[in-house]
């Protein structure tokens, strides 16, 4: 159905050893090596969706909002929907994401070319959902739902934190963006390589351009710019 090869565990230790340590780590046992191979290939090495990672981060991204809601119906039981939604957005942000990714190890399993350091990038939350959307297709849901639960959330979202914490301008614009149901996207290019505020990054809700705003770096430029989109819909 997925057109993915069937290779045994000794392809996926001789193409990638270091996946099959992660898999071993996170008490997966696969015949199915190339959708773990896939799950870590990024656009820039593999231009086909059907050879990188991209519909698999799809996938993995569903799923992922499924089961944390889920979560935080259960451990929020009076909870109102603005609540859950709020909490899920924070958990589920892509600073969130990439965090964890890094905390599985998966930056140094990808398969990237870039200019710019792994961590001025999506790239390791976007494998993080790559590699939930692989598990999905491997093991089913019930397996993945487990897998969510006691190998990320458990271990590695504190909602102490989440609920004490106020988040950044970026997070909020996200957390805002999903409880009007609509996609905000970030553009950020190099702007003026000479001058200290070199980067210029542009928010998009729907597609329609909401806020422009420069900084120092890729990450100033965009709290900048969600700061002032931040600042429209307030209007």
């Amino acid at each position: 159905m997925f057109g993915f090869f069937n290779w045994g565990k000794s392809t996926l230790e001789k193409e990638n050893p270091n996946i099959s340590k992660l898999l071993t780590s996170i008490g997966v046992k696969t015949s199915k090596a190339e959708l773990y191979l896939q799950a870590l290939r990024h656009k820039s090495v593999y231009e086909s969706s059907f050879q990188n990672n991209e519909r698999l981060e799809f996938l993995g991204d569903s799923i992922l909002d499924s089961v944390v809601a889920e979560i935080l119906f259960e451990k929020f039981p009076q909870a109102k929907e603005g609540f859950l939604t709020q909490i899920r957005a924070r958990i589920v942000s892509r600073s969130s994401l990439n965090k964890l990714g890094f905390a599985l190890g998966l930056d140094k399993l990808i398969e990237a070319q870039m200019s710019r350091d792994v961590k001025e990038t999506s790239l390791a939350g976007n494998a993080l959902e790559a590699l939930i959307g692989a598990i999905y297709c491997d093991k089913g849901f019930e397996f993945t739902n487990k897998f969510i639960r006691d190998k990320i959330v458990g271990p590695h979202v504190h909602f102490d934190t989440i609920l004490n914490h106020e988040p950044d301008p970026k997070s909020r614009i996200i957390e805002k963006a999903q409880k009007m149901k609509v996609k905000v996207t970030f553009k950020t290019h190099l702007f003026k390589k000479d001058e200290p505020q070199s980067f210029q990054s542009i928010v998009f809700f729907e597609g329609k351009e909401m806020a422009v705003a420069n900084g120092s770096s890729k990450k100033k430029a965009e709290q900048k710019a969600a700061a002032e989109a931040l600042k429209v819909l307030r209007k």
